[in-house]
């Protein structure tokens, strides 16, 4: 959990240092582009485990209009897991282990700003993500290649999914920064890896804060 405490006491730092959001102030929230790095944790289940939390670290693109925005952010969770999934024998079905390693998100998501102030910026939003699970082994050996071509089509079938994402959050306005925190909460897929059917939750869940910097206006000036 080292990178959350660094970030957590950059944002300390830079919350009691920064005296107001005036620098900002020719860089409005609405029409504008942002950059972001974040940190935070992953909640998730797996067939060997139940609501466990792994580190995660991304980065993100949000464009800003008056009421409404487009989100798109890339994060990759650190974990080590085991999952599993049926696999046949010639006249027989087992359950074959996999080894799993950390998990990869690409989310594109639609924002509403309602409440907004000069400073302070909550929203909610919903959007698409896709999951990848980074790395996934066989801890057995096979007794044929045929046999390991098999294994391999459904290892392959179940390291990726795509669900529904919910997001809320804040956005504070400081200088020459902005600061954030967000959950967001994605449906899980019975096809995934990261599923258990044995008192798993139903969704995965993410807690993450970050920075955001104002590069400009999302939009062309009238000249």
């Amino acid at each position: 959990m080292r990178p959350i405490r660094a970030l957590a006491l950059v944002l300390s730092l830079a919350a009691l240092c920064a005296p107001s959001a005036s620098a900002q102030e020719g860089r409005q929230f609405k029409d504008a582009w942002f950059w972001g790095a974040k940190t935070g944790g992953l909640v998730f289940s797996s067939a060997s485990s139940n609501h466990t939390a792994a580190p995660l670290l991304g980065g993100e693109w949000l464009i800003t209009r008056t009421r409404g925005g487009l989100y798109l952010s890339f994060d990759q969770a650190f974990f080590s897991t085991s999952g599993a999934f049926q696999d046949r024998d010639v006249d027989s079905s087992f359950v074959r282990p996999v080894e799993l390693r950390n998990l990869r998100r690409f989310t594109l998501g639609g924002f509403v700003f309602p409440a907004q102030t000069d400073r302070y910026h909550p929203y909610g939003g919903v959007g698409m993500t896709l999951s990848q699970v980074a790395g996934a082994s066989f801890p057995t050996g096979f007794s044929s290649s045929q046999r390991y071509a098999i294994a391999l089509d459904s290892l392959q079938a179940k390291r990726t999914s795509f669900s529904p994402v919910f997001i809320g959050g804040m956005q504070m306005r400081l200088a020459p920064f902005s600061v954030f925190g967000q959950a967001t909460a994605s449906p899980n897929q019975t096809g995934f890896f990261l599923y258990n059917s044995n008192g798993g939750a139903a969704f995965n869940f993410s807690f993450e804060a970050g920075i955001r910097y104002n590069v400009g206006t999302s939009i062309d000036r009238a000249r």
